[in-house]
């Protein structure tokens, strides 16, 4: 699409084409809440009284009267995780938070969540302090060291957290970071790594709250009460529960663009997580944005968010599906992450206890980069230069990493390349060109430039992102069933035949979440439900046979 657009009303339909993409999830990471420098912490020493990110309210109480002593949260990035002490209270026990990242939330003996409204909790990952677990492990002169001289002493220490809905609960769990209670003592252990925790117990189902307790008990007790140090690290409040099996879709209007300033920290997209930090001082962002923009023709920084290509089409007979926009990276360094303690899992980007939706990458680039490596810019150079004989490239490494930041595959994309001695066979890419990736933990992205400055890369340090998701679990299991679903679309009754005996139906939202989940009453190979309940809208149905599964999309009128 070529538009034709003087600076002015360019920059006035750009004020007017921002859009929120209707956010299936937010995570807190914790990432998006500032810290001046690595290896510090917030006690709350800033008198802020808490920390607030997305409607979220982290209580934090601060007494000066004490020599700073504090309870509540702390924001923190410490990395130590083996010297032991009052004075290490800040760290945890990985060092990092969830998958490597830098921040995370240290829990201090009364510590609870406020919501400004009351939404759908998932649950959140959880470890020990590097304090606490030093503590169990060794004894101090205030805390016994867990399982005693011998240790056979049945010691714990856990945390009941509670969610509460208009201050009653609806549901509660808990979690022990430490189990000595076992009668084989090899079995015993103290949380050493991030562990998903659900607030009901219920993967399938998120629980409606408005604020979250959390209560410590151990073993270990005294004249004052707990003798074990009170604390718990958090991160990744509310990251998905259920691991999805069906792809989201959310659309976002043509010619329209998200570039985080809402300040939810970034975008979940099934289990994925596209990271993204907004400065609303200077109406500044960085990592990813998501958008509908495919301008094609206007050059320089107000276009920053139109990709040269257009969104692939999805081929209706096809298992594998896009997403009806598409996404615009801002950084040198950007990645793509889940929250899940992972395992290998077949031929999937993220091995999960149950197999998720697989997905795909392609890369292009934006129309922004594009032009400034064609013509050169006030701060870019023209690719080539003025012979054209400038061997001057522009490239994304694509690495494939484990939690530990092993690499375990690498791809480079060339958004540019000039270093061809024939001129006839440099180009700018204006195409999608397919990322390959590996078995892995998380994606991370590094851009490269021929044209650096003082400052780093000349070179505009965007790209744009194309996501295709398989809509079935497997296309081998859609071989072994064969499935007949009629009427569709239907405003009630839907009729279902297979060619094997039907063991169990699941119905899905668009949004991936379960909505039915059926027992047929006799073996047959056919069966009918009722979705008469459910609103209008795209949903799939989930049949699982003697021989197999296989998915059909369903259209409620």
């Amino acid at each position: 699409m070529e538009k034709t657009l003087i600076l002015g009303t360019f920059l006035l339909l750009v004020s007017y084409s921002q859009a929120q993409f209707p956010h299936q999830r937010v995570q807190t990471t914790f990432d998006n809440l500032p810290l001046e420098k690595i290896d510090t912490f917030n006690n709350g020493e800033d008198n802020s009284s808490g920390f607030f990110h997305y409607g979220r309210f982290f209580n934090n109480e601060y007494d000066t009267a004490y020599g700073g002593s504090w309870q509540g949260w702390a924001l923190s990035n410490m990395t130590n995780d083996s010297t032991s002490g009052f004075g290490n209270q800040y760290s945890s026990i990985t060092g990092s938070g969830v998958d490597a990242t830098p921040n995370y939330g240290v829990g201090y003996l009364e510590p609870y969540i406020k919501f400004d409204t009351a939404i759908n909790l998932s649950g959140a990952y959880f470890t020990n302090s590097t304090y606490a677990y030093m503590d169990m492990l060794n004894g101090s002169s205030f805390s016994k060291k867990f399982g005693g001289a011998t240790g056979s002493d049945p010691d714990y220490f856990k945390v009941y957290i509670t969610t509460f809905l208009d201050g009653t609960p609806s549901a509660q769990t808990s979690f022990y970071l430490a189990d000595y209670r076992n009668a084989d003592d090899s079995k015993d252990f103290i949380v050493d790594d991030w562990i998903y925790v659900d607030f009901n117990n219920i993967m399938e189902k998120d629980v409606l709250g408005d604020s979250v307790a959390f209560v410590f008990e151990s073993s270990d007790n005294g004249q004052w009460g707990m003798n074990t140090p009170a604390y718990f690290c958090m991160d990744d409040l509310n990251a998905v529960s259920n691991l999805l099996v069906f792809p989201e879709f959310a659309v976002l209007e043509e010619d329209t663009f998200d570039n985080g300033s809402d300040n939810a920290g970034g975008f979940t997209i099934n289990h994925l997580f596209f990271p993204n930090s907004y400065n609303s001082q200077w109406d500044s962002w960085s990592g990813w944005s998501i958008s509908n923009r495919y301008d094609d023709s206007t050059d320089g920084f107000g276009n920053q968010y139109s990709s040269m290509a257009r969104i692939p089409a999805t081929i209706p007979e096809s298992a594998w599906s896009y997403q009806y926009y598409h996404f615009v990276n801002s950084s040198v360094n950007n990645e793509i992450r889940t929250p899940y303690n992972l395992d290998a899992a077949s031929d999937l980007i993220f091995g999960l206890v149950q197999v998720p939706t697989a997905v795909s990458f392609e890369i292009t680039n934006s129309t922004y980069a594009y032009y400034d490596m064609l013509n050169g810019s006030g701060f870019s150079k023209k690719f080539g230069g003025a012979s054209g004989n400038d061997p001057d490239y522009l490239r994304v490494v694509v690495r494939s990493e484990s939690r530990s930041g092993a690499i375990l595959g690498t791809d480079t994309v060339y958004l540019a390349d000039y270093r061809f001695s024939d001129n006839s066979k440099d180009y700018i890419l204006k195409d999608w060109k397919k990322v390959t990736i590996a078995t892995c933990d998380k994606i991370t992205f590094e851009m490269q430039s021929s044209d650096n400055g003082m400052w780093g890369m000349n070179t505009p340090s965007y790209f744009c992102l194309a996501l295709s998701q398989r809509t079935s679990s497997s296309i081998k299991e859609q071989s072994n069933t064969q499935l007949d679903i009629y009427p569709n679309p239907t405003r009630d009754i839907v009729n279902i035949k297979a060619n094997n005996i039907i063991e169990n139906v699941n119905v899905f939202g668009l949004d991936g979440r379960l909505i039915q989940a059926i027992e047929p009453n006799t073996l047959s190979n056919s069966m009918t439900i009722n979705i008469n309940d459910q609103q209008s809208g795209v949903y799939f149905i989930r049949v699982e046979t003697s021989k197999g599964f296989s998915t059909q999309k369903v259209i409620k009128q």
